[in-house]
């Protein structure tokens, strides 16, 4: 039998088409397309004659000619007639086949479904026909994630039902929630989809009622929630008790106070329902975690203390570095003796340092709700009589950030009654303050009557309490798309002459556009060609916060597009740092993307891509992100160097050397900053305030802009754009504490208490460490000077020595025979032999211990140390929320007949503390200080 041989041209079968017969026809067609990927340029001269045979219907083998036509359009680049041709071919077109060929028209068909679906065009059946074959493929091997991914993008609910009713439903609910949600670019949409998964839960017998909250709260649907949580009540049940408590406190953390405020209005009366009430408004979740930040508080005073003594007090910038160092380190853990201590420095605070010094109270004391009056008393006008604004205003605005997003009617009544009550030439500086406070107590709450009073205050036309009123419209509106608040703020914007008005209104509308998508972009495509700079602005701010965490590609290639074309530098260095907060949730990406910008001619651009590091990246310790900023501590342009201290600081947060080498050199070199002598006013701010945030919270707090159910943290994100726009107002930089999230274990009983229990960590202690304290430096005595000796008078001596040693005997001791010892330095400390050991073992990379540690309640537990965490068999508490183990968690005593070992509580003030408070009462580290009033002389001006 002779050997085949082998094709080196298709023009043979190319004339087969033109022949009369169509079996002759037929067989070129069936050789063509075995051979289209070999000789596909060649073939494609005579694609006219192959769409002619797929056009004569008298032709029986047309769809055979649509497939090697498809063929030949998919080589050529133009996939939509490929995907036309492919439609065509109908059965021959094989969508099991793994060719490049068959999956880029697969995916092509999949994007024209999708974008006809967007757009409510009419749809070729044909098209229909291959996205359904593509479902059954699917179904049939069980990928049920890729279903539903292409039926949330094609909008098709009964594919998504179907899928989810198919295969492991509560895990598939779970991963549609988590994963998927958050990702649609519609919120009509991502309605009708928490709709279908509030129904699919409530077909089970036994629904997961902390999803169908979940589920309620993404809805606004707040009548319902409250049915569920007082059907749970009234059930008489212990574990459905405990998951209505888990709810709660989900839904203070997750939801807007708008919707808890509604669903405390709905709730029904009885004692369990008054401690849901409690949950709900915040009281139980804010007291936890100020005994958490209290009793863990390893603030180490040797770095602020040597940061105040080395910063000239007398300039405002570097009064006001210290203020927030002090503010952040110390942020909820209600301990002030820092400003207690330095009296003198305090003293020296003078016009807007002093209403940022008397503001930072408010970081101290966040969420002390029930003393917030009582603590602020001392620097709060009396009388409605203003004898010192600064000091007043910013105790207005320290009120606020106490009650952040848990403002009850009585504060938002004074800070209301504070717009109005003062008048004259300090009336602004006040007002300043109020607005800040309102807007920060009045968080997402959505109330028409705080907006209409802050509307009041911005159309004064002043740019001091304008600039705060607009913000605290954004804070108020937060997330709602309210169209008249937007457009009353916008016509402003272009009114008024005020730069500092209308850079807070381009904020503020970013703020109240938070999270929404598709909706924002008219305004966006409106403002984005303004020739207005601030307006520009605006639009980047909109960008930012409308796609915060959604990792959106039209959103980054805007940003991108104006990082790289605008002509003013404040929108160029805004577009870059609103990557960091849309990839926050990809924080793998950021690096990457940012790394050339971060190489820019333009340090503007420099900084925003350290900003977008430092957000995005923030607590991870990304060794690619630290490699990109750390160069950026040399960069010859001072505000550059600040803002990557300022990054590096939240990517470090929470780390130690053991688990980030890095962080040792980091710390070294914001002290060096600080103490260089003649060094620039700004890298030292940055400096100070980074040695602050990298310290938060007493060592236990992290940079949180998603809650622990993976949500994103509405309040974190308002807060850390806000701290952004330090760089044109410096009390600002206070609003980080809404950002802060405290990194712990609160497990909590039937009777809301905290028992002592421990978990298991099974990992190595040394990683999840507090960092050492720095040593203080000790004062050397001082040296003697060494006697001045004439070359006369070492002759002298010389020649004395040999005279003197002539006379000695040559012999020496007995004990001189024993081996010499080597030469030590006097002073080299002594080690023992085990130490010795250790460091040996340490070497050759042995393990010296078990690898398990146990975590006790109220104690710190960070974010990447729970992979490693479990629950012991056979605990007494079980926790009533499965799959999480930070943050609070409601138990269940699975042995109630025993007597309980609670905690107690270390907050002097809290009535629950009994005896273990009176013994912690001689502790000084344990107590804090009584409050006092600031130093401040009486101002008339």
């Amino acid at each position: 039998m002779a050997a085949q041989v082998e094709l080196n041209s298709a023009t043979g079968l190319i004339s087969l088409l033109d022949e009369s017969e169509r079996e002759l026809q037929f067989y070129g067609l069936s050789q063509l397309n075995a051979v289209t990927d070999r000789f596909w340029a060649e073939i494609s001269d005579a694609i006219s004659r192959i769409e002619i045979l797929y056009e004569d219907e008298s032709f029986a083998h047309r769809q055979l000619a649509a497939l090697v036509a498809s063929k030949i359009y998919f080589h050529l680049g133009e996939f939509d007639d490929a995907l036309s041709f492919a439609l065509g071919a109908g059965e021959l077109f094989d969508l099991t086949d793994t060719s490049s060929y068959v999956q880029t028209v697969i995916n092509h068909a999949i994007d024209t479904y999708i974008a006809r679906r967007a757009n409510e065009a009419d749809i070729d059946a044909r098209l229909e026909a291959v996205v359904e074959r593509m479902f059954e493929r699917c179904f049939e091997s069980q990928d049920y994630a890729q279903v539903i991914g292409i039926a949330i993008e094609t909008r098709r609910l009964d594919v998504l039902e179907r899928a989810l009713t198919s295969g492991d439903t509560r895990s598939l609910l779970a991963y549609v929630q988590h994963e998927c949600v958050d990702l649609i670019d519609r919120i009509s949409v991502q309605e009708q989809v928490q709709e279908l998964l509030f129904k699919v839960h409530m077909q089970f017998d036994a629904p997961d009622y902390e999803a169908v909250c979940l589920c309620l709260s993404k809805l606004n649907s707040p009548k319902k929630t409250a049915e569920i949580l007082d059907m749970l009540v009234k059930d008489q049940s212990e574990d459905k008790l405990l998951s209505a408590y888990q709810i709660a406190f989900d839904l203070d953390a997750n939801a807007t106070q708008e919707f808890t405020k509604a669903v405390v209005a709905e709730l029904g009366e009885s004692e369990d329902v008054d401690r849901i009430r409690s949950i709900l408004r915040g009281d139980e979740a804010l007291k936890l975690n100020l005994e958490f930040l209290f009793r863990n508080n390893k603030t180490d005073m040797n770095i602020l203390n040597r940061t105040c003594k080395l910063l000239d007090s007398r300039l405002s910038l570097a009064h006001n570095a210290t203020t927030f160092a002090n503010a952040f380190m110390h942020a909820g853990t209600t301990v002030d003796n820092f400003l207690r201590d330095n009296l003198e420095w305090l003293a020296r605070a003078s016009s807007w340092s002093k209403f940022s010094a008397t503001a930072a109270l408010g970081v101290i004391h966040h969420g002390q709700i029930k003393h917030g009056f009582s603590l602020l008393q001392p620097y709060l006008p009396e009388d409605k009589t203003s004898v010192s604004p600064f000091s007043e205003g910013g105790a207005f605005f320290a009120l606020g950030l106490i009650h952040a997003c848990h403002g009850s009617d009585k504060v938002v009544n004074y800070l209301q009654d504070a717009l109005i009550s003062y008048q004259g030439q300090n009336a602004e500086i006040l007002q300043h303050g109020a607005c800040l406070g309102l807007g920060a107590a009045g968080m997402g709450s959505g109330s028409d009557d705080i907006s209409n009073s802050l509307m009041n205050v911005l159309f004064t036309d002043s740019a001091v309490s304008g600039e705060a009123a607009a913000l605290g419209l954004g804070l108020v509106m937060m997330g709602s798309n309210h169209e008249s608040t937007l457009r009353g703020m916008l016509d402003y914007a272009k009114e008024t002459k005020h730069e500092k008005i209308i850079r807070a209104l381009s904020v503020g509308m970013g703020l109240i556009m938070f999270g929404r998508k598709q909706q924002a972009d008219t305004m966006i495509a409106s403002l984005i060609d303004e020739e207005d700079p601030l307006l520009r602005l605006g639009a980047v701010h909109i960008i930012t916060m409308a796609y915060c965490g959604t990792g959106d590609n039209g959103a980054i290639r805007k940003l991108l597009h104006l990082s790289v074309s605008d002509v003013k530098d404040d929108v160029r260095r805004a577009a870059v740092t609103g990557l960091g907060f849309i990839l926050l949730r990809s924080p793998e990406q950021v690096p990457r993307m940012v790394e050339l910008l971060s190489e820019s001619f333009n340090p503007h651009v420099r900084v925003g891509a350290a900003l977008a590091l430092g957000i995005a990246c923030a607590g991870t310790g990304s060794k690619a992100a630290i490699a990109i900023l750390e160069p950026m501590l040399k960069d010859s342009v001072d505000f550059v160097v600040e803002g990557a201290s300022i990054a590096l600081a939240f990517i470090l947060i929470q780390q130690n050397d053991t688990y980030e080498p890095k962080v040792a050199d980091v710390r070294k070199r914001f002290a060096e900053i600080i103490e260089t002598k003649h060094g620039e006013g700004v890298t030292k701010f940055g400096a100070a305030i980074s040695q602050g945030i990298i310290d938060a919270g007493g060592r236990n707090v992290t940079i949180g802009l998603t809650t622990n159910d993976g949500q994103l943290n509405a309040p974190a994100c308002a807060g850390m754009l806000l701290f952004t726009q330090f760089w044109y107002w410096f009390p600002l930089a206070h609003f980080l504490a809404l950002a802060f999230k405290p990194t712990a274990l609160i497990a909590i009983n039937k009777d809301l208490k905290a028992p002592n229990l421990e978990a298991i960590c099974a990992s190595r202690k040394a990683l999840y460490a507090y960092p050492p304290n720095v040593e203080q430096p000790v004062a050397q005595a001082p040296t003697k000077v060494a006697t001045a000796v004439l070359s006369t008078t070492a002759k002298a001596r010389r020649a004395g020595k040999k005279i003197a040693g002539a006379e000695e005997p040559t012999s020496k001791p007995e004990e001189s025979e024993e081996p010499a010892k080597e030469p030590t330095d006097d002073n080299s400390m002594d080690v023992d032999d085990a130490s010795a050991e250790a460091k040996g073992a340490q070497k050759k990379g042995r393990k010296l211990g078990a690898d398990t540690f146990m975590v006790g309640n109220i104690t710190r537990l960070l974010p990447f140390q729970e992979k490693s965490m479990k629950w012991p068999a056979g605990a007494r508490y079980v926790p009533v929320k499965q799959g999480r183990i930070s943050g609070v968690l409601v138990v269940k005593d699975t042995t109630p007949q025993e007597p309980e070992d609670l905690l107690q509580s270390t907050l002097p003030d809290d009535p629950a503390g009994t005896e273990e408070e009176e013994e912690d009462a001689s502790n000084p580290a344990l107590q804090p200080p009584e409050p006092f009033e600031y130093p401040f002389d009486e101002e008339n001006a």
